[in-house]
């Protein structure tokens, strides 16, 4: 190589080291730079130094040009212009030198893909390179010698991989739908074409799907008259869609036809002009349903180039636009945008009504409830039906249907779930169009309280389409509480009768014949409250003995006044008190040991209809412990009468109290008996006593007892000793007193 005479390398290098194409070079230099250029490109990548691997590789390429070796330039050059960081930084000005310098070689090597690929790109506006006036791209390939002519050229330009004069997106029109239902969706075209070029004119747009949804063809059909898009809002089109088959290749004679929808519509883009392009879709099986790829393609006599949108973020849709007078306008389809959709399975239109449903159910409730299915189908539909309760096995109701006024037996519904819950299950046949049908089934509530949840699910079919079932399912929530609430109240009485001698056992028998022991008297105050939201009708109640021990006899009466009539209303804010009377008597004399009795409450009501059915209720009830060999002191109170009749100022009162002390046992007892004054009341009596009891017998200790206060509880406090045992027996009080720890009180009007 030869350098300029004269040139002074004192402070500025040598022009090969500054600008090496500022020289000319001998051809027998060229090996030389290329192997200096190969060395240096291969040093460069081994340290990732990625700007000055493309530098390099351009330059080399500049220098197989300019020797005009044209297949040995392109690798280089598609190397920097195909993913460089040129691109990937948009530095446009480089890469419109570059794409030139491309489709250049391209064409002296008779690349005709290539060419095709480099002029598509050249017509975007964002090259700052122009176009010549009423540039034509569908003449891009004249006076190119072809090496090959066996069959037309065809390209293939991925959006991801190049930029484009057209932008694709698509959207649906929602985000979810149903199998068998119109899907509104539209795919919106925009040309970035420069100013300068003439229309584009694609010949088909293709809309493929990654599911079972058929894919969109829409082809090219001119229309005289256009609109024109304005305002950066695109012109809207609607297009009918019918079924037909398309390839990939038309030209190859093994091409494999699929089965798509298609449309027409005019695909003639005009540089600045968009077009959104609207159609329905009607999908077939449920799932999400996602658009895979949109590819654009213009053809020509000489040539084909399809352009490939597949990467989901390119292909989203911001809005989506409907046609509307004046101008179009946009629905938001969010930060998301609606690419896919989600298919939901066919809705059922059978309906399942409850028409019968209460708000409150309650326990041990036998319960008639009525479903009525409703065909809104546009066909005649074969329905089966079933029933169960979802919840705790052993608390939950068990669903029978009625057929012919009569519940279905278990042997005749035999269907129970994985969770071994009965699941009840009726025929109901055809339903005609636009017609309801009503079925009748019964449950009888558990004895606890509960929520469970009703299932109802209507399994058909249309008449149209026997292969195709549908389900429709009625969930609803169910509580069954308590009608009642019980609060019982045991009171001991003094018995009337006389006990039975120790020492001559004989001479007295107790109720029954075969009872000769002691007896005793109880008292039950039961107060019954409702917990339902309506009256019912209480028809009886009654206290039952459910376990007593041994040795034990218990009768149990009831000992409230008989009503006015047979039942009774009991309403939500109301309260019912019933009264009965507990009589226990040990079979043998001897047996003096406590007994414990359980009682159980039982109440038959029923609703306030006039079909209701009777429920019996069966609520718990405190045990009751009868101490036969204890003593007792039982304090009763008598009517007041007048202190002094004679004077009728006088409004004094006079109460007698009986104390009634009881020696069940077999020892002698001893009991020391006093009196304590109060400023409640002033008494006549024995102030202190002493009584003696031999076994199993009783006395009776009378006061008179005139309170000095009137609208309260008065309690007279006698203390009984027992001064063998050296214990303090406990007064009771019986009848209307109010057994205190300091003894029993009675109240004073």
């Amino acid at each position: 190589m030869s350098l300029p005479p004269l040139y002074d390398t004192f402070l500025i290098r040598e022009p090969l080291r500054h600008d090496p194409f500022a020289v000319t070079h001998n051809p027998s230099d060229i090996p030389t730079l290329i192997e200096v250029y190969s060395k240096s490109i291969s040093y460069f990548t081994d340290r990732n130094r990625e700007r000055a691997v493309e530098r390099l590789q351009y330059e080399l390429a500049l220098l197989y040009i300019r020797e005009q070796k044209w297949s040995n330039a392109l690798p280089f050059l598609l190397a920097v212009y195909q993913g460089s960081s040129w691109r990937r930084d948009r530095w446009w000005n480089l890469l419109a030198l570059l794409r030139e310098q491309v489709r250049d070689v391209a064409r002296a090597c008779g690349d005709a893909e290539l060419v095709l690929r480099a002029e598509w790109e050249g017509l975007c506006d964002c090259f700052p390179t122009k176009l010549q006036v009423d540039y034509d791209f569908s003449s891009c390939l004249d006076g190119l010698e072809i090496s090959s002519s066996s069959s037309k050229p065809r390209a293939v330009v991925k959006a991801e991989e190049s930029v484009s004069c057209l932008s694709t997106t698509f959207g649906f029109g929602s985000s979810q739908g149903n199998v068998g239902e119109l899907l509104p969706a539209q795919v919106v075209i925009t040309s970035q074409a420069q100013p300068s070029t003439t229309p584009l004119t694609l010949s088909h747009i293709l809309i493929s799907f990654d599911s079972s949804l058929e894919n969109v063809k829409i082809e090219h059909q001119a229309k005289e008259e256009s609109p024109s898009s304005s305002s950066g809002r695109p012109d809207v089109y609607g297009v009918i869609l019918t079924t037909g088959s398309t390839t990939s290749d038309p030209s190859s004679p093994t091409a494999s036809y699929s089965k798509c929808l298609i449309g027409t519509c005019d695909l003639t883009f005009s540089p600045g002009t968009a077009k959104a392009i609207s159609f329905n879709l009607v999908a077939k099986d449920a799932g999400v349903v996602r658009v895979a790829s949109i590819t654009s393609t213009v053809e020509t006599d000489s040539f084909s180039l399809e352009h490939v949108v597949s990467e989901a973020e390119s292909m989203r849709q911001a809005d989506f636009w409907l046609a509307s007078i004046g101008r179009p306008s946009r629905r938001d389809a969010g930060n998301k945008g609606l690419n896919e959709i989600r298919i939901h399975p066919k809705p059922p239109k059978v309906q399942i009504g409850l028409p019968t449903l209460r708000k409150d159910y309650l326990t041990d409730e036998r319960v008639r409830m009525d479903v009525q299915i409703t065909n809104e189908e546009d066909d005649d539909v074969e329905v089966t039906i079933e029933a169960r309760f979802l919840g705790q096995a052993d608390l939950v109701p068990v669903w029978a249907w009625i057929t012919d006024e009569a519940p279905a037996s278990p042997s005749e519904d035999p269907l129970n779930d994985k969770q071994g819950r009965p699941t009840s299950k009726l025929v109901l046949g055809r339903i005609i169009q636009s017609a309801s049908h009503k079925a009748n089934a019964t449950f009888t509530a558990k004895s606890l309280p509960t929520e469970a949840v009703l299932e109802i699910k209507a399994l058909y079919h249309v008449v149209g389409g026997p292969h195709t079932p549908i389900s429709k399912v009625l969930i609803q929530e169910v509580v069954f509480d308590r009608p009642f609430e019980a609060n019982l109240d045991f009171q001991p009485c003094v018995d009337p009768k006389p006990w039975p001698s120790y020492f001559y056992p004989d001479d007295l028998n107790g109720d029954d014949d075969s009872a000769q022991g002691l007896r005793q008297i109880w008292h039950s105050n039961t107060k019954l409250a409702s917990f339902a939201t309506e009256p019912l009708i209480i028809e009886d109640v009654a206290l039952r003995a459910v376990d007593i021990h041994d040795g034990v006899i218990c009768h149990i009466s009831s000992d409230s006044p008989a009503p006015t009539s047979s039942a009774i209303t009991l309403t939500p804010q109301d309260s019912h008190e019933t009264r009965f009377q507990i009589t226990a008597q040990k079979l043998d004399l001897d047996d003096r040991r406590s007994t414990t009795v359980r009682f159980q409450l039982q109440i038959r009501w029923r609703r306030n209809h006039p079909d209701a059915p009777s429920t019996t209720t069966t609520l718990p009830a405190p045990d009751l412990l009868i101490p036969f060999g204890e003593p007792r002191v039982l304090a009763s109170a008598g009517p007041p009468r007048r202190a002094n009749d004679d004077d009728s100022n006088d409004t004094s009162i006079i109460i007698p109290l009986t104390y009634t002390l009881e020696n069940p046992s077999t020892h002698v007892l001893h009991f020391s008996l006093s009196m304590e004054t109060s400023d409640d009341f002033a008494f006549s009596g024995p102030k202190t006593t002493t009584v003696n009891l031999v076994p199993v017998t009783r006395k009776t200790i009378s006061y008179n007892m005139m309170p000095l206060v009137r609208g309260r509880w008065v309690t007279p406090r006698l203390r009984v000793l027992d001064t063998g045992f050296r214990q303090v027996v406990r007064v009771v009080g019986t009848g209307g007193m109010r057994s205190e720890k300091v003894g029993a009180g009675v109240w004073v009007d």
